[in-house]
């Protein structure tokens, strides 16, 4: 029992602190003190006021630990066999393993979109998403600055992805950082991607940190989170304005 009070520990320490780590690190470097030359690819030229980078490390703070608590709770039904987690990849084989890795990213990319767009349904914004677009001008600590109810609504992607699909246990692990990363990039506020590469065939297909930014100033176009294919299929897409493409 106390080792595995150990591990529980563990998980919820690891859950803050990979947060912490990257989004303090973007933010360090990109605004206080931030590196002068970056300056020129902020996408908002403003800066963002202090009450909101507040609100955003208060709910942070509360969404790290309604993950860290989720992750507990994958642990749980892991160590007593109720997942599809696995660790042998003569298991399911090398193929498998690689497709599965893409497969789970879309998986995550259509929940993640007709999710929100749930939340941005009359009631729902009102009383939970209005928490995250508090960040009209995002930074990185907007990546987890949520309303409990969306950080659960955001965490319990993982459940029907362990209980359903056999996941390697590597896989899952990164499906986890990039999910964080992208989530990051997403809200940093600042756009490296040249706009020629932007839209170039492949990158009309990722979203991108101006992609998201423009759903944080605009609120109803750009929902998706890696992919845009379901914006441009649900006509939910919204192209840089002009003032954008100087990169």
């Amino acid at each position: 029992m106390e080792h595995e009070g150990n591990i529980v520990l563990a998980l919820v320490v690891l859950a803050f602190a990979r947060y912490a780590v990257l989004a303090g690190l973007s933010y360090a470097l990109c605004y206080r003190p931030g590196l002068p030359g970056l300056q020129r690819f902020k996408i908002q030229p403003r800066s963002p006021k202090a009450d909101q980078i507040r609100h955003e490390l208060v709910y942070s703070s509360s969404t790290a630990y309604i993950f860290a608590l989720l992750g507990v709770l994958v642990y749980w039904l892991y160590t007593r066999g109720h997942t599809t987690l696995y660790t042998d990849v003569r298991q399911h084989g090398w193929a498998y393993l690689s497709l599965s890795g893409g497969l789970v990213l879309v998986l995550h990319d259509t929940y993640f979109y007709w999710t929100h767009r749930l939340l941005h349904t009359r009631w729902l914004y009102r009383h939970v998403h209005t928490v995250h677009h508090r960040s009209t001008n995002p930074t990185p600590w907007a990546a987890y600055a949520f309303h409990p109810v969306e950080a659960l609504l955001e965490g319990a992607v993982v459940f029907p992805l362990i209980l359903v699909f056999p996941l390697h246990i590597y896989v899952f692990a990164g499906f986890l950082g990039v999910v964080l990363l992208s989530n990051i990039v997403g809200h940093l506020g600042f756009e490296f991607v040249p706009q020629t590469k932007r839209s170039s065939f492949w990158g009309r297909l990722l979203s991108s940190a101006t992609h998201h930014n423009l759903h944080h100033q605009l609120f109803t176009k750009n929902y998706g989170y890696y992919f845009t294919h379901w914006d441009r299929w649900m006509n939910t897409a919204q192209a840089e304005p002009p003032a954008r493409r100087r990169l």
